[in-house]
């Protein structure tokens, strides 16, 4: 079971400036999102040909095999620099070594297939937790809101579509950061 999830090990690596992608900004970003969505008198559709989740689900299709393929094209491209440790502060991992935990400082190849390992991963996640709440969110919101009352659905769906948003904002911002990899950090000598 581990290691179908492995690719979560890019939570594991530590740097500073990592937290503001992986945590900082999209708890930020999904807290906005839940408050303008609770407070928003147009209500966005969730789920139905215009909802919020089928759109995300498009994109999400592509991306998945963006990621795949980038970290194909990561895990077999011939340059010496990529297998350098990272210049500066670089980013690090504790790994177990012959029964030792060692803190591991990582090449940009080993940080750039962590992270679109995770961003294949997380996308498959995110575009399954939309597939499920697109088949079965309307059921479950009329189950809901016969149990219960209209107001505490609203506060359900705001807070599933924070968490949503939370891991959304999550996968934007590592793209970006991949992207970044790929386009600027792969073709400069060690800075």
């Amino acid at each position: 079971m581990m290691k179908l999830l492995s690719p979560l090990n890019y939570l594991r690596i530590e740097h500073e400036e990592k937290r503001w992608y992986d945590y900082k900004i999209p708890v930020i970003v999904g807290l906005i999102v839940m408050v303008v969505y609770y407070f928003n008198p147009n209500k966005i559709p969730l789920v139905g040909t215009s909802g919020l989740l089928v759109q995300v689900n498009g994109l999400l299709q592509v991306l998945i095999g963006f990621y795949i393929a980038a970290l194909a094209a990561v895990s077999t491209f011939s340059n010496a620099t990529i297998d350098e440790v990272m210049a500066g502060d670089a980013p690090t991992i504790v790994e177990k070594y012959r029964g030792t935990k060692l803190k591991v400082e990582l090449t940009r190849r080993r940080f750039v297939c962590y992270l679109f390992g995770y961003l294949a991963l997380t996308s498959f996640i995110l575009f399954c937790l939309g597939l499920v709440s697109i088949l079965a969110g309307k059921s479950v919101s009329l189950t809901i809101s016969t149990m219960t009352s209209p107001e505490l659905l609203w506060v359900f769906k705001t807070i599933f579509v924070g968490v949503y948003a939370v891991i959304l904002i999550n996968v934007i911002t590592t793209t970006l950061l991949g992207l970044y990899f790929l386009s600027v950090r792969f073709h400069q000598s060690s800075l």
